[in-house]
């Protein structure tokens, strides 16, 4: 109903010539339309639960709590709680929200006390909806739903998006520690410039940017050419320490500037996070550490400098690797043996076995069984590769007296 409407008329009087103005009211009334989908969801509501059955609609102006936003008539929140009265054996399960009543651009989602549920319809919004719907998502649920967010297979653009729900309005600058820990799953899918505009000043943040495994080349360049800029004294080795992946962004010239004996003081660490480094990387700073004020030869390694060397080894030749003591064969870790390569490994002798722990020679096994397929898949011509197995026997030997004798 919409408010009465005042009208006047004029008359004249004919005595004395003057003018009356009379008022009244008129009614106009316009028929109110209803939401199709709510309509819907009445008559639904009404079949599965009974005449006697109350429909709560949502309360649209109660989600829009910045009052500069435009409310949205086509809000609604996708739910499959409607079909909770459908029972398997006598329990009552989650259910996907009607994808043919989602429309996309529109969607919210309502965090309830059934958490399942409430996942399934995050899920739904996550597949069938566009990148306005996972902005509209509540902050402090994708912030603590990070990891399983992380394992859906969508669209990397939706993945991406979920960095500006959690950030809202907050600077980036802003961004604290901790909500950076909780978004650790997602945070590969981050920008690189919006990287580069944390708190690099932070230590805590620049170590967590340094020690994320998922990383690229491009983000960690972006980032460590941004803290080049903020801190001219980067290439002290307690900078060093905390840039981690970040040497990889840092250009090989600038490295070479860096006094020998600096490499000496970095952390026992640091060479198991340079995921973003390439061979070449690697090979530069494996030959800075092994000059002759660094820690030297191969064959004069312990286990403590060969488990510092950590992701370069993999670029170590199979003469420099066979050189090494065997007592030093300890220090390869098991996440090391997975990036080295096949070439190398031939060279190890049986002493430097036998000082290897049991992950780690499984892993070689593996390696070597792989190897030794793919050889006598191949052919050359016309006669099949039969090498030598001495080196996949003598490994199952050692294993044998690792887990028997």
């Amino acid at each position: 109903m919409l408010p009465q409407l005042k009208r006047y008329t004029v008359t004249k009087s004919a005595e004395d010539q003057t003018v009356l103005y009379t008022f009244f009211t008129i009614s106009v009334t316009i028929p109110q339309t209803t939401d199709p989908l709510i309509g819907f969801e009445k008559i639904f509501n009404k079949v599965l639960y009974g005449h006697k059955s109350e429909f709560v609609e949502p309360d649209k102006n109660a989600e829009n709590t910045n009052l500069n936003e435009t409310v949205d008539n086509l809000a609604h929140w996708p739910s499959g709680q409607i079909m909770r009265s459908e029972t398997f054996q006598g329990k009552s399960g989650v259910h996907m929200p009607f994808l043919e009543y989602l429309h996309k651009g529109h969607c919210r989602l309502k965090v309830t006390k059934d958490f399942m549920q409430t996942a399934v319809n995050a899920f739904a919004i996550f597949v069938s909806g566009d990148i306005m719907d996972i902005k509209n998502l509540p902050a402090s649920y994708v912030l603590n739903s990070a990891r399983t967010i992380a394992m859906m297979k969508v669209e990397r653009e939706k993945l991406a998006a979920t960095w500006h729900v959690v950030k809202g309005s907050t600077p980036t600058q802003n961004i604290s520690y901790e909500v950076l820990e909780k978004f650790r799953p997602l945070f590969k899918h981050v920008n690189a410039r919006e990287i580069a505009r944390l708190n690099l000043s932070d230590d805590r943040i620049l170590s967590y940017i340094g020690t994320h495994p998922d990383l690229n080349r491009h983000q960690v360049g972006v980032v460590a050419s941004r803290y080049l800029q903020l801190n001219p004294r980067w290439t002290e080795p307690r900078y060093l320490n905390l840039m981690n992946n970040l040497l990889c962004g840092v250009p090989m010239t600038f490295m070479r500037r860096i006094p020998e004996n600096t490499y000496l003081q970095l952390t026992h660490q640091l060479f198991y996070h340079i995921r973003a480094c390439d061979p070449l990387q690697r090979r530069f700073y494996l030959t800075m550490m092994m000059r002759t004020q660094a820690l030297g030869k191969s064959y004069s390694w312990s286990a403590r400098e060969v488990s510092r060397l950590g992701l370069l080894l993999a670029e170590v030749s199979g003469s420099d690797l066979s050189a090494i003591n065997p007592e030093a064969m300890s220090g390869i870790t098991s996440q090391v043996m997975l990036e080295m390569p096949i070439h190398s490994l031939l060279s190890i002798t049986e002493m430097q076995l036998r000082y290897l722990d049991p992950k780690t020679i499984n892993i070689l096994a593996r390696k070597l069984i792989s190897y030794q397929e793919h050889l006598e898949s191949s052919s050359y011509k016309g006669h099949p590769i039969r090498p030598s197995r001495n080196s996949i026997i003598l490994v199952f030997c050692v294993t044998y007296q690792f887990w028997f004798l």
